[in-house]
């Protein structure tokens, strides 16, 4: 680690790619061998696609289905390996390796534009990084991920998105005795 040369008076609100509450968090369900990332690696806090085989992961969707929306965000679970000799950190998750995929919750995440509570969240096609915007207006080159700004911040600053919740099953007992 080389010698410090700045100081930070405050830390951020979160770090991208972290869980920012503790409400209910969905993942993905990945099939017998799990998910892992594809050539190049898998960039962490951005959305990703799961391709057609059905275990590989990438920051853009499968060429079959090129406006497909992300199957999930990916979030921070220790994945992610610094290879590059002395390296410090990374944010990608080296190709071959485990991937953990969101699919609802409350996430920190950093987008290229300003964020404002309640905005939709949208996925570039090219890398799966963040923009925000009005539902249903879609900025040039991305899709809608269904995912929305909880908690906005300046572009290029952590801000919160929360996913969609899964419908609501019922477990009430019709057994009448109470148990």
């Amino acid at each position: 680690m080389p010698f410090p040369n700045t100081v930070h008076y405050g830390w951020p609100a979160g770090f991208p790619g972290a869980w920012a509450s503790q409400n209910p968090q969905r993942m993905v369900v990945a099939g017998t061998n799990g998910f892992c990332a594809g050539a190049g690696g898998v960039a962490i806090a951005a959305f990703a696609w799961v391709q057609a085989d059905g275990a590989t992961v990438l920051n853009r969707p499968d060429a079959t289905n090129p406006k497909a929306a992300p199957t999930g965000f990916v979030v921070r679970s220790q994945q992610g390996q610094v290879t590059q000799y002395l390296g410090q950190n990374t944010m990608t998750i080296a190709q071959g390796f485990m991937v953990d995929l969101a699919e609802g919750g409350d996430v920190f995440a950093i987008a290229t534009t300003v964020s404002v509570a309640g905005q939709a969240v949208y996925a570039a096609l090219a890398d799966g990084t963040l923009q925000c915007g009005a539902a249903g207006a879609a900025p040039t080159g991305t899709v809608d991920t269904g995912w929305s700004v909880a908690l906005g911040a300046a572009a290029g600053l952590p801000f919160i998105i929360t996913g969609p919740l899964a419908g609501a099953r019922s477990t009430v007992s019709s057994s009448g005795t109470g148990n």
